[in-house]
């Protein structure tokens, strides 16, 4: 009776706990430490790009073929859930060129780990 969720949904997962994890992170740094808040803005692109990066390994290095398709597509899965998100608690923050580059970075970022977890993989 116990279904296992498909390895897409693991990688979203993984993505979803690393870009959670590492923005509490990079939150606590601000406070305790003497960085700007100005630095926010780039280092919540850098989590965008390193959770998305991270996922698509894991997509790719679980199936050992088709990285960079399989990378892709967990970035655009990733990207879809964040602006369904942004649409439902702020559709205001929403403008084309943020859309854009968004689209860009995550497609991007997880083609690139879908490549290096072809690598890893033992298949």
């Amino acid at each position: 009776m116990g279904k296992k969720l498909p390895i897409e949904l693991k990688g979203l997962g993984k993505s979803i706990i690393m870009a959670l994890l590492l923005c509490t992170l990079a939150s606590v740094l601000v406070y305790y430490t003497g960085l700007k808040e100005t630095l926010l803005n780039p280092i919540a692109k850098l989590v965008l790009v390193v959770s998305v990066f991270t996922g698509g390994c894991y997509v790719s290095k679980a199936y050992g073929n088709k990285g960079l398709v399989r990378g892709v597509s967990l970035g655009i899965m990733f990207f879809t859930l964040m602006f369904i998100t942004t649409l439902i608690y702020s559709p205001s923050h929403i403008y084309f060129k943020g859309f854009a580059y968004t689209l860009t970075v995550c497609i991007v970022s997880g083609g690139i780990g879908g490549i290096l977890g072809i690598g890893l993989s033992e298949n």
